[in-house]
């Protein structure tokens, strides 16, 4: 018989369960009095917890408790509804933070491949193109701890301010996309660090405010969300390598630009539609509140700059950062002059370890949501996925940096992608500890972190490209570096790291 019964359905069956009802309601109730015998006091008591009450009249309390049975019949699909309800929007909610970090790094990598012919056009030195592409980090480095500040003061909280995000970033590649109509080159290198600088800001905004919206996450699906959510970081790198070069040889530099940021106004409208869909009750979600606003409250400044457990996800972040960015920007230089391929092929081995990371960033996080299922302590689950993030790919880069030219190109790159894949391994260790540690406040935590992360590799980048010019070897230049912060970042976070919710969450 179905759930769902109607009222009419409920008569039906009553007259043809009655006879059989009557019956056993003599046997079990207090109708019954066997012969010989009485009722004691406990008998003609109030009846126990969840039985029926007795009414006067045959058969009256039978029809009581069926309708006990059918309202608890209706509560038990109503709570299924709703927990389908609520994995629908945390589902939702996930997919739309992958693509807006997809789109993300979408526009940071499409200057580098397009840079070539910009400066080809506007006679442009290395200096100028140094200059315009640090224009990024600086507008991505101003705008990450004010995001988690806004995030309080806005009405729609965090996810107002990723929308705004996400608009400013592609209003700035926008920016980039009219060049082709200048000619003079110095207001044109102008143009291209103003526009370099939008998409910085955007992105800047955009950090707390994903971390904000992961933290509404249950702690049960957090692996698995962040580990879905930071694939679209791998996944836009992965694929702006491989369809910037293709669309800049079919359509021109122009229409990378001018496509990405449509791209990104196109989810803007999206996530606009959606947002209020998503804004769940407090009682339905374990860590989020009536609005995503009313998740963060009030930051605890103070005590947080005062946690040891906050500045070693802070350092871990930073070091993190700088592999990921010394390698985002040396790899396809090292595959076309280090190993000595073609552009397009090139391209597409810088692409490979980017997919394989991506596809392994799903993987690794249903992996930690079972072990923690299955019984695996909070606090080992990260340290063990953090370890293989940060002393696995460092044993790659070492590998390859003493023994990569003798193996060979395939071996080179076969390391390069085993160290991406092991990589997505954070997911489930330093990108989930700030929710960890404070579901409340996690995107100011990772706007802290995250600036500490858009800061380190700066110097480290051009530290690196001298080690380069000096050594003649990338080798030592580069693959010896990135492995020395990928161990010390190890080390900082299996000794260092908890995963203790802290008292500044309130």
């Amino acid at each position: 018989m179905a759930l769902r019964l109607t009222r009419s359905g409920v008569v039906c069956a009553r007259r043809r369960w009655l006879p059989l009802a009557l019956l056993a309601y003599c046997l079990s109730s207090k109708a019954f009095v066997p012969p010989g015998g009485s009722l004691t006091k406990s008998q003609t008591s109030a009846p126990r917890e969840g039985a029926a009450v007795v009414r006067a009249g045959s058969g009256t309390d039978l029809l009581v408790r069926e309708d006990l049975a059918l309202e608890r019949i209706e509560e038990d699909i109503s709570q299924t509804e709703k927990g389908e309800e609520d994995s629908h929007k945390w589902n939702l909610l996930v997919l739309a933070l992958f693509l807006s970090y997809a789109l993300c790094d979408l526009d940071k990598v499409n200057l580098s491949v397009a840079v070539l012919p910009i400066q080809d056009r506007f006679g442009l030195s290395e200096a100028d193109v140094g200059f315009a592409s640090s224009s990024f980090f600086w507008g991505y480095m101003l705008t990450q701890l004010p995001g988690a500040m806004l995030i309080q003061n806005v009405p729609g909280g965090a996810f107002t301010v990723l929308g705004l995000g996400v608009t400013i970033q592609s209003l700035g590649t926008l920016g980039t996309a009219t060049l082709q109509y200048l000619t003079d080159p110095q207001a044109a290198l102008w143009l291209l660090c103003l526009s370099r600088a939008l998409v910085g800001l955007g992105e800047g905004l955009g950090v707390p405010a994903v971390g904000a919206s992961l933290g509404f996450l249950p702690e049960s699906r957090r692996s698995s969300g962040t580990s879905n959510v930071y694939a679209g970081s791998t996944t836009g790198v992965g694929l702006g390598l491989l369809l910037c070069p293709f669309l800049i040889d079919h359509f021109g530099w122009p229409f990378v630009f001018w496509a990405f940021a449509a791209a990104g106004l196109l989810w803007t409208g999206w996530w606009a539609a959606i947002a209020p869909s998503l804004e769940t009750d407090r009682d339905s979600l374990a860590t989020a509140t009536a609005s995503p606003r009313d998740s963060e409250g009030d930051v605890p400044w103070q005590e947080i700059l005062q946690n040891p457990g906050v500045w070693s996800v802070v350092a871990c972040h930073a070091l993190s950062n700088i592999a990921f960015y010394s390698l985002l920007t040396w790899m396809p230089t090292f595959f076309s002059r280090g190993v000595g391929l073609n552009i397009e092929l090139a391209g597409f081995c810088a692409f490979l370890p980017y997919l394989f990371g991506a596809i392994a960033s799903v993987g690794v996080g249903k992996l930690a949501d079972k072990l923690l299922e299955d019984g695996w302590e909070l606090s080992t689950l990260r340290k063990v996925f953090q370890g293989v993030a940060f002393f696995g790919p460092a044993a790659c880069m070492l590998l390859n940096a003493t023994l990569g030219p003798s193996l060979g190109t395939v071996s080179q790159v076969g390391l390069l992608i085993l160290a991406t894949t092991l990589k997505a391994g954070d997911r489930c260790g330093l990108f989930c500890t700030h929710a960890d540690l404070s579901p409340r406040h996690a995107g100011a935590l990772l706007a802290l972190s995250s600036t500490a992360g858009a800061i380190a590799p700066i110097p480290v980048i051009e530290y690196i490209g001298h080690l380069i010019d000096t050594t003649g070897s990338f080798s030592m230049g580069l693959f010896v570096p990135v492995a020395v912060a990928q161990i010390l970042g190890g080390l900082i976070y299996v000794t260092t790291a908890t995963t203790e919710r802290q008292d500044f969450d309130g």
